[in-house]
């Protein structure tokens, strides 16, 4: 079963987007900042990455631009979750090497949907 990493500095949304996917079977592992997760690309492979936008540190387009110089990272897929709507920000996203974008507050079905789309799963 693909392995996810969840990053967000919110740990309601970690704790939902965590009960969510391991419904669905998927393995989960969580990081409530940029450094975390680095530290766990570094040493691990993941299928995914759901990154929050709007982090204290570095933001999720900073961790994707980064993860991507990573052996681990260069091939993870990478979802952005964010509430910003912006098509600016999209487009900072895309360039920095992220897959797909969602917006919160997101529904359940929603999630699992762009998640099993990525990975290519049903």
């Amino acid at each position: 079963m693909p392995k996810i990493l969840i990053v967000d500095d919110a740990p309601t949304v970690l704790n939902i987007e965590e009960y969510i996917l391991t419904q669905e079977k998927f393995q989960v592992d969580k990081a409530d900042n940029a450094m975390a997760a680095l530290d766990k690309i570094r040493n691990q492979q993941y299928d995914l990455g759901i990154f929050d936008v709007n982090m204290p540190g570095k933001s999720g387009i900073e961790l994707t631009e980064e993860a991507r110089q990573l052996p681990y990272g260069k091939n993870m897929k990478i979802l952005i979750l964010t509430t910003v709507t912006d098509s600016e920000m999209r487009d900072r996203a895309k360039k920095a090497g992220a897959n797909g974008w969602i917006l919160e507050p997101f529904e359940e079905e929603d999630l699992v949907k762009a998640v099993k789309q990525i990975l290519g799963v049903s």
